[in-house]
């Protein structure tokens, strides 16, 4: 049955014939009976799968992380249609902590052992943060905030616990209630360039 199996599943067709001709043959073979459809459960599911990738990258060339599969439509959309975002990256994923939502602060703090990708940044922007000037002055980003609303200006810095995003984080999103930021909240930071090749981040919720 190996055999037979290797060679009628080769295709779509085949496969579906040869499993209705083995569960003929099984009759009342109830632990054959299972095993086939066990078989066809998990064909049809990694299928899905993968045509899911495989319209992901046709239709969104610009689109280079699988991560997005996940990422709910109304953010992706924004993203990649209203934005006309590329080269979508995910930075971070963390809970957020007390001092991400204190006034004082002032910062969403992206510490190294949250981040996912360090491929957000190009060349340019690194040695602008890597330098003691620049790493003080920060890089100027565009955010969409969780609540799509209008996109806000906020600064990437780096410091030594890692970068973060400041100056009116606290009164352009914590203060926002629809952002929904609380303590232990889980978000995502995602980063993507858009039509002038500028870094923008979008946080998720």
């Amino acid at each position: 049955m190996a055999q037979e199996l290797n060679g009628e599943a080769a295709n779509g067709e085949s496969f579906e014939r040869f499993l209705r001709e083995a569960g003929e043959e099984a009759k009342g073979d109830e632990i054959l009976k299972f095993f086939l459809q066990s078989w066809r459960l998990v064909r049809d599911l990694v299928g899905k799968r993968v045509a899911e990738v495989a319209t992901l990258m046709e239709t969104e060339e610009r689109v280079v992380n699988v991560e997005m599969l996940y990422m709910p439509e109304s953010l992706k959309n924004r993203i990649i249609q209203e934005e006309n975002g590329k080269d979508v990256v995910l930075v971070m994923s963390k809970k957020i902590g007390k001092t991400d939502l204190n006034k004082n602060d002032n910062r969403l703090l992206i510490p190294w052992g949250n981040l996912r990708d360090y491929s957000f940044l190009n060349q340019e922007e690194k040695t602008i943060l890597d330098s003691q000037k620049g790493a003080k002055k920060g890089i100027e980003v565009s955010v969409i905030p969780p609540s799509l609303e209008s996109n806000v200006k906020l600064k990437l810095k780096k410091w030594k616990t890692g970068y973060c995003l400041t100056e009116k984080w606290h009164s352009l999103v914590v203060n926002n209630q629809e952002n929904g930021l609380e303590m232990g909240v889980t978000v995502n930071l995602w980063s993507f360039r858009n039509n002038s090749s500028e870094l923008c981040f979008a946080l998720q919720k």
